[in-house]
């Protein structure tokens, strides 16, 4: 089938379009984007979508390659050489935490899709994801452990994944929740500092306190 092509006032409201569809999902999520409210920002008629995309679901998708630019960009971090392993992934890690206080929606939507077209729309980006970090991750992750076995390698790049989207999802899903007290930058290093290493430094001070929760916790 023949790509169609537009004249530059065409690329200019395409372009427009995309960029509005993903300003709504970053800041109001997939229940928001409906055909009505981008062309009516976009200040085109309704069946614009139809003739520069094909489809809503198509327009959907070109917004979300739009804005996974910003995590292509994070993932430069990867690829790093001046820095170590351990290095590259502490800052990808850290530089994804931050995509995503920039864009809650886009995680509210993920986990708790308002209609199946969300839900396709969650695997899309989970697919870019994938492709665009899932073997970069994995060669830092063997650089880092030492690991030789590749199912033991998978199953660290899996855990990396979920400790990094579980407090991201959390914290989208519920404001109130208890995950907003760990949630600041000093706190977020720590965290990753602990994800990818074993051997931290024990803070000394909190000693008291752990074992005032060991010892409440036998209590119960």
């Amino acid at each position: 089938m023949t790509e169609k092509t537009f004249t530059d006032k065409g690329e200019n409201i395409k372009e427009k379009l995309i960029e509005i569809t993903a300003r709504i999902l970053r800041e109001k999520g997939f229940k928001s984007a409906t055909v009505r409210a981008i062309t009516k920002e976009a200040k085109v008629n309704i069946a614009a979508i139809r003739y520069y995309f094909g489809s809503k679901e198509e327009l959907i998708s070109a917004a979300l390659e739009y804005m996974m630019s910003s995590l292509e960009n994070i993932s430069a971090y990867l690829d790093d050489s001046r820095l170590t392993a351990k290095e590259r992934l502490k800052k990808y890690i850290l530089a994804y935490f931050n995509l995503a206080h920039r864009h809650p929606a886009l995680f509210r939507s993920i986990s708790r899709p308002s209609s199946a077209e969300a839900q396709g729309t969650y695997f899309i980006y989970l697919n870019l994801l994938h492709d665009q970090c899932w073997q970069k991750i994995t060669e830092n992750v063997i650089e880092i452990t030492g690991f030789t076995d590749p199912h033991d390698v998978e199953l660290k790049v899996m855990q990396i994944f979920a400790a990094v989207e579980f407090p991201i999802i959390l914290e989208s899903n519920n404001k109130g929740s208890f995950i907003t007290q760990y949630t600041d930058s000093a706190t977020l290093e720590r965290y990753v500092d602990i994800l990818l290493n074993n051997n931290i430094t024990i803070n000394h001070e909190k000693n008291e306190y752990i074992q005032e929760i060991i010892h409440n916790t036998k209590r119960q």
